[in-house]
C-alpha cells in the first residue's frame, strides 16, 4: 500500500469512527507499548473473571512483586466490571514507579472496555510513541537549512511564526520549536484527519517565500524525541547520500 493509499485508508477509518475515538496521550515507548498488548492478548486466554477480583487487593500489596502488579493490571483491565475498573484507576493515581506507564496502559484499556460496554460500538484506539491530545497526534519534526548554514534571527522568526501560523489553519497546535545552528526541531500537534504532509509542504513553502532558506527535505516521527546525536547522524547520511548522487 503506498502512503496516498495508506492515508485514505486511515482517513475512511476516521470518518467510520468520527466521534469515537481514543488517542493515548501520553509518551510511552512504543516497545513497551507491544509488551503490554502481547501480555494482555495471554492473560485474556488464561482469564478468570472472578479470581481476578478477588485478587484486587494484591495491587496495593507492598509485598506483591513488581512482574505480579503487571500480569494483574493486565487481567483486570480485561474485566468488564467497574471494580475492577475502579481499582486501575486508584492504582494509576499512586502506582509503583516502575509500572507508572504500564499502569496508564492497562487504564487506557479498562476505559475503552467500558465505554463499549455502555455504547453499540468500540472505540477507535490510536496511540504512537509520542502520545497525543484529544484526537490530535504529536509528531517530532526537524527542518535544516539550505547549504547547512545556521539560521539567523529572521530565518528563526519566520520559522516559528509560519508553523505556529500552519498548525493553528489545520486545527493543530505548536508546542516547542527550539533551533541549534544549522537545523531546527519541532514539536506539534495534528487532528488525525488532516494530512501532515502536506500541511508541512505548504509551511515549508511560506517560509521559503521570505528568503529561500529552508530544504524541503524534513525528519518527521511520532515514535519518539530524537536525541542532537541521533538527529546529527541522520544528516549527516543525507548529506553523503545527496553528495554520492550528485557524483
Amino acid at each position: 500500500m503506498n502512503e496516498k493509499k495508506a492515508f485514505e485508508a486511515m482517513r475512511d477509518l476516521i470518518n467510520k469512527y468520527a466521534g469515537n475515538i481514543a488517542v493515548l496521550e501520553e509518551e510511552i515507548d512504543v516497545k513497551l507499548q507491544m509488551q503490554y498488548f502481547k501480555e494482555s492478548k495471554k492473560q485474556k486466554k488464561e482469564l478468570d473473571k472472578d479470581l481476578v477480583l478477588e485478587q484486587l487487593e494484591l495491587l496495593f500489596d507492598p509485598e506483591t512483586s513488581s512482574e505480579e502488579k503487571r500480569t494483574l493490571l493486565c487481567r483486570l483491565a480485561s474485566v468488564d466490571n467497574v471494580v475492577a475498573f475502579k481499582a486501575i484507576e486508584k492504582y494509576k493515581e499512586s502506582p509503583d514507579v516502575e509500572l507508572t506507564e504500564w499502569a496508564t496502559l492497562a487504564f487506557q484499556e479498562s476505559k475503552m472496555l467500558m465505554q463499549s460496554s455502555l455504547s453499540d460500538r468500540s472505540p477507535l484506539f490510536i496511540s504512537t510513541g509520542l502520545g497525543g491530545k484529544g484526537t490530535s497526534l504529536r509528531y517530532f519534526i526537524v527542518v535544516t537549512s539550505k547549504g547547512y548554514h545556521a539560521f539567523n534571527d529572521f530565518h528563526e522568526r519566520v520559522i516559528k511564526s509560519e508553523f505556529e501560523y500552519g498548525f493553528k489553519s489545520d486545527k493543530g497546535e505548536i508546542e516547542e520549536i527550539e533551533f541549534y545552528g544549522y537545523f531546527a526541531t519541532i514539536l506539534g500537534l495534528m487532528p488525525i484527519e488532516k494530512g501532515l504532509k502536506e500541511s508541512l509542504s505548504v509551511i515549508i513553502k511560506n517560509c521559503n517565500q521570505m528568503g529561500d532558506f529552508l530544504s524541503p527535505s524534513l525528519l518527521v516521527t511520532n515514535v519518539k524525541k530524537l536525541s542532537l546525536g541521533e538527529i546529527e547522524n541522520l544528516i549527516e547520511k543525507e548529506r553523503t547520500s545527496n553528495k554520492d548522487n550528485k557524483e
